[in-house]
C-alpha cells in the first residue's frame, strides 16, 4: 500500500510539471493504467477516484478547475495514507475508508447501534464499471443524524428496495468507522415502516454551514446530504436553487430537472439533495401529499412518485 501511495504522489508531481495541457491527459489509458496499479497496491478507493476523474477531462468548459482540485484531494489522501499512525483514530479510519480499506460487515455490526426512527429521505443510483451502486440516505428523527446505506448489483441482479422513500423505519443503525460515519448498515428493525409527511428543511445559508462542516471534517468526501428549502430558478442561462441568501448550481439530467420544475411550479419546495463539488444534485421533492423520487438512475427504468 505504501508503495502504491508513493507512486501516486510521483504521478501527481509529473502531472503538475507537465500541466493539464499535456496531450496524455486526454487519453483514458493515462488514468486507467494508474488506476490498475493502485488496485494492485490494495488502494482501490483511490483507483475509483482516478477513473471517475478521467471522465471529467474535457467534460465541461471549466473542467481544469475541477481536475486540479481533485488532484489536490488525491495528494492529500496519498500523504495521509502514509501517515495513518500519526492521525487520530477516527480520522485514520476515515482516510483508510477513502483509500479503499475494506471493513467487514461483521465487525461493523459488533459496534454500538444508534437506535432512532429513520426517515428514508432519498436515493441515488450510479454505475461503476459493470456494477450498479445505490445510495439510500436516512435521517434520524430524534438525532437529526444522516446515514447512507449502500447496495450493489452485478449484471442481471436487483438493487435493494427494502427502504422506501417517504417512509420512516424504527431501526438500529451501525455506522462504519470514520469522522462523519455516514456509511452505515441497518440492523434490527423495531416494527413495520410507516409513512411520514412533513420534513424539516434548511435554508441555503444553513445548508452551506452544514456542508462546510462536513468537508472540514473529511475534505475528500464526494457528496454530502441535506434537505433544503429553495426554488429552482434560471439564472444567466443556468438552473440554480435559490432563496433569500443566494443560489447554488443544479447538476442533474433533463429528466430530473423537468420533474423538479413540475413538482415545485417554480415556488420554494423542500428537496433532499446531495452537495457535490460540481453543484447540487436533487434526489427527492417533498410535497404536502407525497414524496417524488427524482434521483439519478443507472438504467432506463423510470422511478416515479412515492
Amino acid at each position: 500500500m505504501a508503495a502504491g501511495l508513493a507512486e501516486l504522489d510521483r504521478w501527481l508531481d509529473d502531472r503538475m510539471r507537465t500541466g493539464l495541457g499535456d496531450s496524455s491527459i486526454a487519453q483514458y489509458s493515462t488514468w486507467d493504467q494508474l488506476a490498475a496499479r493502485l488496485v494492485d497496491a490494495q488502494v482501490g478507493g483511490l483507483a475509483n477516484r482516478v477513473r471517475r476523474l478521467a471522465g471529467a477531462v474535457g467534460a465541461q468548459p471549466n473542467w481544469h478547475e475541477h481536475v486540479v482540485a481533485e488532484l489536490g484531494v488525491l495528494h492529500l489522501l496519498a500523504q495521509s495514507g502514509r501517515r495513518l499512525g500519526e492521525l487520530p483514530v477516527e480520522l485514520a479510519d476515515a482516510v483508510g475508508a477513502a483509500i479503499g480499506w475494506q471493513v467487514r460487515q461483521a465487525d461493523v455490526l459488533e459496534g454500538v447501534p444508534l437506535t432512532d426512527r429513520w426517515m428514508v429521505m432519498g436515493r441515488s443510483d450510479t454505475r461503476e464499471d459493470r456494477i450498479e451502486v445505490r445510495r439510500v440516505w436516512l435521517r434520524g428523527v430524534g438525532t437529526g443524524r444522516w446515514a447512507m446505506v449502500l447496495s450493489f448489483a452485478a449484471y442481471g441482479q436487483s438493487l435493494d428496495t427494502s427502504l422506501e422513500i417517504g417512509t420512516v423505519v424504527h431501526a438500529d443503525i451501525y455506522a462504519y468507522p470514520g469522522v462523519l460515519g455516514l456509511r452505515a448498515l441497518v440492523g434490527r428493525r423495531h416494527g413495520e415502516p410507516v409513512r411520514y409527511n412533513e420534513v424539516s428543511a434548511l435554508d441555503l445559508l444553513g445548508a452551506c454551514a452544514h456542508v462546510g462542516a462536513s468537508f472540514a471534517a473529511e475534505p475528500w468526501i464526494e457528496r454530502v446530504p441535506c434537505c433544503v428549502l429553495a426554488s429552482p430558478t434560471l439564472h444567466e442561462g443556468q438552473w440554480v436553487l435559490t432563496d433569500a441568501y443566494g443560489s447554488l448550481p443544479l447538476v442533474c439530467d433533463a429528466r430530473t430537472l423537468q420533474m423538479v420544475l413540475a413538482c415545485s411550479e417554480g415556488r420554494p419546495v423542500a428537496l433532499t439533495v446531495e452537495f457535490t463539488a460540481a453543484g447540487v444534485l436533487p434526489l427527492t421533492v417533498h410535497l404536502v401529499d407525497r414524496h417524488v423520487d427524482v434521483g439519478p438512475i443507472a438504467d432506463a427504468s423510470f422511478v416515479g412518485a412515492r
